[in-house]
């Protein structure tokens, strides 16, 4: 069984540092990327994938692949050499899976074998010769546009509705439901923001470009959804659908490409102000939603402020992601911005916005006291998750970081007599979750309760802080480091903007 873990982890861990590579546009991504599908296919990880995945949500409820990705892509991401290293490597043909794990695959075999889980469905190849229009991710919208959209329906009533349809596309996953996959369409730095999601596991064609016939169980204007598909061998009887495609959005490049150096990036002097505007999001839930610019001299603004103003490489960031700029001008007592587009055009009018200056923290500034913010995600009626995350600070120049979750089922479950909840807490002296269920059954109620300690003493969450213009900089006690966006909110430090928002002192 260890071998299968191990096996499936590299797995895990190499999409997670070709996606990376992919971000930081390293030019080798691309073939890394071939090698590594190439790879998988040598090797049979899908299939060990699935089946370690399903596993792992048999016992515990979720695969925590999370664990390994985000560490892997931090790592990748903060080390110049390590797309090098990666892509000779891939060249090299990868990791022998068969030499050093030999019983992953038969492991694999074996749990489906004793019905411990479903194995993966292979998907079916349409022997028939395929004679039609072939359609584009890029195509959704103007096919919504001419046949209207509806929301999920049988599959009976989706051939009735629209028929056999083809599409192209490369296979992505779902980084937030790893099990989901989708058709994307891509170009170079552009990349289609419709998708089609497949209603199957497409685990075994990760990463491929290809053309299916299925049908459309759900059509709008952002997706379609595909489902009883099958995969074609022979598209070459297929012609390109009519239908106008939307264009390509420039993708968003990973935020080391367009930072640099404390103080060596946009200068004080060329900075005319940073500005805030926040306002509360009640969607899906309740959070508050701030949105903070660099208003420069020359009249041009910033959008994407997710570093001090002291580290953003203006050069890299104008070639590179022009649609985060636009212009800016005075209002009245406020402000008046113009986006622009993927190219760096004008987009659109000029539109007042309610945005307000801040001023940055005077030099060896001290704070005391805890902040936090807080926010719910879900609705009462099907569940969600309620989280606060907190700072304390001391004058001695020390903090704390800390969070608390707490998630539970809704009132729709509770009819039923289901109530399954689970809360988590972390500070500067460790971790600890816990988590519990009641089901309703014919002949009663069953409860299960956990209770689990992490191994960490805290050291991560605390450590040392000084505050410097529209930065705060943090050494943690198990040494990593931070240096992040940060200014008062307010004139008496009553809210605090750290990192991607504003904490409140708490009362």
């Amino acid at each position: 069984m260890s071998q299968l873990v191990e096996a499936v982890s590299f797995d895990v861990m190499s999409e997670a540092a070709i996606n990376a590579c992919q971000d930081t546009g390293d030019t080798a991504a691309p073939s890394m990327r071939d090698a590594w599908i190439a790879w998988r296919g040598r090797y049979q990880i899908a299939p060990m994938r699935v089946v370690l995945t399903r596993m792992m949500q048999r016992r515990s409820g979720d695969a925590p692949w999370d664990k390994l990705v985000e560490p892997m892509r931090q790592r990748v991401l903060s080390d110049p050499q390590a797309c090098a290293t990666l892509a000779r490597e891939w060249q090299g043909g990868g990791k022998d899976v068969a030499a050093r794990y030999p019983q992953a695959g038969a492991v694999a075999r074996a749990i489906v074998q004793a019905n411990l889980v479903m194995p993966i469905t292979p998907l079916p190849v349409a022997v028939e010769p395929a004679r039609g229009q072939v359609l584009l991710p890029s195509q959704v919208i103007a096919l919504t546009e001419q046949r209207g959209n509806w929301l999920v329906i049988s599959e009976e009533a989706a051939r009735r509705k629209l028929g056999l349809v083809y599409v192209k596309g490369r296979v992505a996953r779902d980084l937030r439901r790893p099990e989901n996959f989708y058709l994307m369409q891509e170009q170079g730095d552009r990349v289609g923001e419709q998708f089609i999601h497949l209603k199957f596991n497409a685990e075994s064609w990760l990463g491929k470009e290809v053309v299916l016939r299925g049908v459309v169980t759900s059509l709008s204007r952002l997706s379609m959804d595909l489902a009883d598909a099958a995969l074609v061998n022979d598209p070459s009887g297929l012609t390109p659908s009519p239908l106008a495609q939307t264009p390509l959005a420039r993708r968003e490049v990973a935020l080391q490409r367009v930072s640099t150096a404390p103080g060596k990036g946009l200068s004080e002097k060329d900075l005319a102000a940073v500005v805030i505007h926040g306002e509360a999001n009640n969607i899906n839930g309740t959070r508050w939603e701030e949105d903070v610019r660099f208003l420069l001299r020359d009249g041009s603004v910033y959008r994407r402020t997710a570093m001090p103003p002291d580290q953003l490489d203006v050069a890299a960031s104008r070639q590179l992601e022009p649609q985060q700029w636009g212009r800016w001008r005075s209002a009245g007592k406020g402000y008046a911005m113009q986006a622009q587009d993927d190219d760096g055009r004008p987009a659109g009018d000029w539109k007042p916005e309610g945005h307000e200056a801040v001023r940055p923290w005077p030099k060896e500034s001290r704070l005391e006291g805890s902040f936090s913010r807080r926010s719910f995600t879900g609705s009462m009626i099907t569940g969600g998750t309620s989280a606060t995350h907190g700072i304390r600070f001391t004058k001695d120049g020390r903090f704390e970081r800390s969070f608390s979750a707490l998630s539970s089922t809704g009132s729709l479950q509770a009819i039923t007599g289901t109530v399954v909840a689970g809360s988590s807490h972390g500070d500067g002296k460790g971790s600890s979750s816990t988590g519990s269920s009641t089901v309703g059954t014919g002949l009663g109620t069953v409860g299960v309760s956990s209770g689990t300690r992490a191994k960490d003493d805290g050291a991560s969450r605390r450590g040392r802080y000084q505050l410097d213009g529209f930065a705060i900089s943090l050494e943690y006690d198990d040494g990593h480091k931070e240096r992040l966006l940060s200014f008062p909110v307010d004139g008496d430090n009553r809210s605090v903007y750290i990192g991607t928002g504003s904490y409140d002192r708490d009362k």
